[in-house]
């Protein structure tokens, strides 16, 4: 089998790219390989990489595998978000996509029409991700998470819902997780009428993040176009009900979730599909 070198991979790090990172590293096992010895440049995100590093690969005779999701922001990327995504393609043998949703916003754009597209949902580890242990309380318990400040989160549409919540279930909890301006976190999360919450900032550990998703009841979801919301993946194999506000469900790669869950049930969430489909792709 060959051996596969993640670009820029950082266990410690979360969100996006980073995070798939991770999961996929612990599903490939002994195929994760230091640069100079992988056959494969596996590139989780496009804005993980530069077009030297990329460059470097292609001339060092690496086969460049680049996973895509959605736009790279030039509003975080000082302009060069989409022309790097561009870039990255252009000398890329295989793009995956996260969903077609992905696919179908960025092909393109990346001018890759050929055999070597691929769409490949995400998937989670459920030896942890997984609804055992789950303890049921009459506290009706709701989680909001993301892990970047990312506008189209929509963290104002879910503490709009949760205030409004509260008014007709006052035996109501909210945990917030993630990344939040100071300001937010000193104004109480801009809640002004006294609404449990409580914020555990970013988790690190994943069994940790399990458990948060277990003690929870509702995964308030406002996230506009996501591509494939690994945040939902884990919450629905955490036994966590999603809550559609604002028809956000209804957008990107969403849908296909909720679908596939629907049709084949947790076990296509599981790791080993993903990897699986991932080693196929990349032979």
């Amino acid at each position: 089998m060959p051996k596969i070198h993640i670009a820029k991979y950082e266990p410690n790090r979360l969100g996006g790219g980073w995070s798939w990172a991770r999961q996929f590293a612990s599903g490939i096992g002994n195929q994760l390989s230091n640069y100079d010895e992988a056959e494969i440049y596996l590139i989780p995100s496009p804005s993980m990489v530069e077009r030297e590093d990329v460059k470097t690969a292609k001339a060092d005779g690496k086969y460049i595998a680049l996973r895509l999701d959605n736009i790279v922001r030039n509003s975080r990327n000082r302009n060069t978000g989409m022309t790097r995504m561009r870039d990255i393609a252009e000398m890329a043998d295989i793009v995956i996509y996260q969903s077609e949703f992905a696919k179908e916003l960025l092909s393109g754009w990346v001018q890759k029409y050929s055999s070597a597209e691929f769409v490949i949902l995400n998937a989670c580890d459920q030896m942890v991700f997984n609804g055992d242990g789950r303890i049921e309380t009459t506290t009706a318990r709701y989680l909001y998470s993301r892990y970047n400040r990312d506008e189209t989160k929509n963290y104002e549409m879910a503490r709009a819902f949760y205030e409004k919540t509260v008014r007709s279930q006052p035996n109501s909890m909210l945990t917030i997780i993630g990344q939040f301006s100071d300001e937010l976190r000193e104004y109480d999360f801009d809640f002004y009428r006294n609404e449990p919450y409580r914020y555990m900032g970013v988790i690190q550990n994943p069994e940790t993040l399990a458990d948060i998703y277990r003690n929870n009841d509702y995964l308030i979801y406002s996230y506009f176009n996501d591509a494939c919301s690994n945040t939902l993946i884990e919450a629905l194999s955490c036994e966590c009900d999603l809550v559609n506000v604002n028809y956000m469900a209804e957008t990107g790669g969403t849908p296909e979730i909720i679908n596939a869950w629907s049709e084949f049930g947790r076990s296509y969430f599981d790791l080993p599909r993903m990897v699986d489909e991932y080693l196929e792709a990349l032979k």
